[in-house]
């Protein structure tokens, strides 16, 4: 059964974001809530995540921003490490069910209502897609669950050890092709698993991936990924990388080093 969070509608979520960003990270800080009279909970499929539970989720993730500089400037590299250590927060302790996660708004009222301070420290002046819910591939709370709903594997021990396997950008590339690749977590997983022994021989990371990408949705019209086993899924993601990655390599040296960066 999935807890099921508030809503906040588009409205009410267009009309906060334009108040957020007149307002400065610590009045934001003041301004957070655990509900919102415009929001609204699905009337069936779970129960009710309650207000202790809101708030607990709160302090826990001002704990972790609090380790990446919250609420002063924040450097590259502890933006990697709040965003990986908050989605699996988000993960382990949300209760969603992916056809929840998939509900918008939900997204809306926790960067709105319930974290306003730390959204807007996380992306200053942020455009709506990364608030309003608009779009989950980009939102600052959204992207990060289904990021660890994707990658975590289904044993206990070390269940998140491939979140790091890509950064924001490349995972940006399979998220965004949530229907063809993304619909199916075992697909995703495996390439995470074989893409550090990848030889991209001077190719850049995010040009191989979306070669890589290519050959699998287009395979994907024939095989069903969910129904092959560990050692089938592997050869094809295998096969599919190789032959991505040697293309990629012989078009790189066909242009030779003078041009290879233009």
């Amino acid at each position: 059964m999935s807890v099921l969070y508030p809503r906040l509608l588009g409205d009410a979520a267009r009309e906060l974001h334009q108040e957020c960003l007149q307002a400065s990270v610590t009045e934001l800080s003041g301004r957070h809530a655990l509900r919102h009279p415009s929001a609204v909970f699905a009337a069936t499929g779970g129960r009710r995540v309650s207000p202790e539970e809101l708030d607990r989720l709160r302090n826990d993730v001002l704990e972790v921003a609090a380790r990446a500089g919250f609420p002063e400037g924040v450097r590259r590299q502890d933006r990697v490490t709040f965003d990986l250590e908050i989605a699996q927060l988000l993960h382990e302790r949300c209760g969603l069910v992916a056809g929840e996660a998939a509900v918008r708004p939900i997204w809306a009222f926790l960067a709105l209502v319930l974290l306003p301070d730390v959204s807007y420290w996380r992306y200053p002046r942020p455009p709506g897609d990364r608030v309003l819910g608009t779009d989950i591939t980009r939102h600052v709370w959204g992207r990060l669950w289904w990021r660890a709903h994707l990658l975590a594997v289904p044993q206990q021990y070390r269940r998140y050890r491939l979140l790091d396997t890509f950064g924001e950008a490349a995972f940006d590339q399979i998220f965004a092709r949530r229907r063809s690749i993304g619909g199916s977590r075992a697909l995703v997983r495996m390439i995470a698993e074989v893409w550090p022994s990848v030889d991209r021989g001077g190719v850049p990371e995010r040009e191989v991936l979306v070669d890589v990408l290519k050959r699998l949705s287009r395979l994907g019209a024939v095989v069903d990924f969910e129904s092959l086993d560990f050692d089938e899924l592997r050869s094809q993601v295998m096969g599919a990388v190789a032959e991505s990655a040697g293309l990629l390599r012989a078009q790189l040296s066909a242009i030779g080093p003078r041009h290879a960066g233009v």
